[in-house]
């Protein structure tokens, strides 16, 4: 009689705990999307951590909603996403996506400097270095976040050139590839580089390089987070021939034409809230390129791999904090010149160089940040607009206090470029806009150990 009322017993509180633990779940009742006009929903619903009659812990209920807000947003297709949920009795819940959709056929006309950055164009200011001309970009094609873009420029640098990205191919939109291809060419090319500035061969009367290139880039995207890239690549490119002479390294052994194949695997793995301007979360790329493959007696032959790694902080509730690392290494058997790069070149820099590059073959770039923001994430209202696509501007300022180091290795450019070598190190003060169409603009003032100063204009994201 006592075994059997200890069983009893037993039985009862198993019964009893299971029950305090399904009552501590929430469950999914629906899950429903608004102002998706032209989106498709299973586009939406790939990137919600929830599904309708899903059991979730109520502890994970917040972490759950705010992760999808942020997917959904990191999809580049919303001027807003907004997330409400209607309770019904302690424990189901209704969930409620709601999205602006952005305008999505933009000829967008540009006028751009031929020089490597902003601020290398105010060292001369010559107003015939311009280029101008379109990129005509269908964002979201077919409801699909399919991208469609056409870019024409004309002025100092031609480039003609059509890029078609299909995110999803399966039913499970796991898989897509993107196409892209075009045409290039110009009045100038840099050759060499002293005193770490690029030296250029000018011809403003006839273009003095060519090149035709194409890539295939099947893509698996096998969860909300991990994306593997492997881009098959075709270039043939063109210079003149008093180029070669000057720099036989160009291409290598003196050619002045080169075709090659190149391979390129990336994988990448983002969990930060925002893609495009993070504050919280850490990103994580592992990029390995191979150009050429000794096929139709071309000299070019050369390897890189690169890693990168950057973590975002919300240390109070206006104050962040962000730092990143990132290492490359290659090839050292005599890199072509036209594709060796070190620091300087688009985001890899160290505040305070900017007028400065420093080639190579093997570097490492710390940089880091903390931020206050002046005016936090809020939305403005334009009434004089009627369309909600533009009528309400996202806005965001932010005052940052940086500071960079970086080491390049150069064994085959570096004499008469003493950077290489040379452990860099700069930082400074900038304000960071951030607005809508994933558009942020940095204006820093930036002083490196050499006491080198000047005020820095950037359209890339800061880490």
């Amino acid at each position: 009689m006592v075994q059997l009322l200890s069983r009893f017993f037993l039985l009862f509180f198993i019964l009893l705990h299971l029950t305090a633990i399904a009552q501590d779940d929430v469950i999914i009742g629906s899950l429903t999307f608004e102002g998706n006009k032209i989106t498709q929903e299973r586009i939406l619903l790939r990137e919600m951590t929830i599904r309708e009659g899903q059991s979730v812990p109520r502890s994970q209920v917040a972490y759950h909603l705010e992760r999808s807000k942020g997917n959904v947003w990191n999809l580049q297709l919303f001027n807003f996403v907004e997330i409400d949920t209607c309770w019904y009795g302690p424990n189901e819940i209704d969930v409620v996506v709601r999205v602006t959709e952005r305008w999505y056929v933009w000829p967008i006309p540009f006028v751009e400097f031929a020089d490597r950055n902003f601020s290398e164009w105010l060292e001369t200011m010559r107003w015939d270095r311009l280029d101008y001309g379109t990129l005509v970009k269908w964002s979201n094609f077919r409801g699909r976040r399919e991208e469609l873009t056409l870019h024409l420029r004309f002025g100092y640098n031609n480039q003609y050139e059509l890029r078609y990205e299909i995110p999803y191919l399966d039913h499970a939109q796991k898989w897509g590839i993107e196409f892209q291809g075009g045409y290039r060419q110009g009045h100038e090319v840099a050759y060499a580089t002293v005193d770490n500035r690029r030296v250029f061969y000018k011809n403003p009367n006839r273009n003095i390089r060519r090149e035709a290139f194409g890539t295939i880039t099947p893509r698996w995207r096998p969860n909300l987070y991990n994306v593997h890239k492997l881009e098959l690549g075709f270039t043939h490119f063109w210079i003149l021939d008093s180029v070669a002479k000057l720099q036989p390294e160009y291409f290598g052994a003196g050619e002045n034409v080169v075709k090659y194949f190149s391979v390129e695997y990336e994988v990448t793995r983002d969990l930060t809230d925002y893609t495009d301007y993070p504050l919280k979360g850490y990103r994580f790329e592992l990029r390995v390129r191979k150009d050429g493959f000794r096929i139709f007696d071309s000299p070019i032959d050369m390897w890189s791999l690169e890693v990168e790694f950057a973590k975002y902080w919300q240390l109070h509730k206006r104050w962040y904090f962000a730092h990143g690392q990132k290492i490359k290494v290659s090839s050292t058997n005599n890199q072509a010149y036209s594709l060796q790069r070190g620091l300087g070149y688009e985001r890899d820099f160290v505040r305070g160089y900017e007028r400065y590059v420093v080639d190579g073959q093997h570097y490492g770039l710390l940089k880091t940040g903390l931020k206050w923001a002046i005016l936090p994430f809020r939305k403005v209202k334009l009434k004089f607009l009627k369309s909600n696509k533009f009528n309400t501007l996202p806005l965001a300022l932010y005052a940052n206090l940086n500071f960079d180091m970086g080491f390049v290795i150069d064994n085959q450019y570096n004499f008469g470029n003493p950077l290489a070598g040379s452990l860099l190190l700069g930082g400074g003060l900038g304000i960071d806009l951030v607005t809508f169409y994933d558009i942020s603009w940095r204006a820093e003032y930036s002083v490196n150990k050499n006491l080198e100063h000047g005020f820095f204009l950037h359209f890339t994201k800061h880490i």
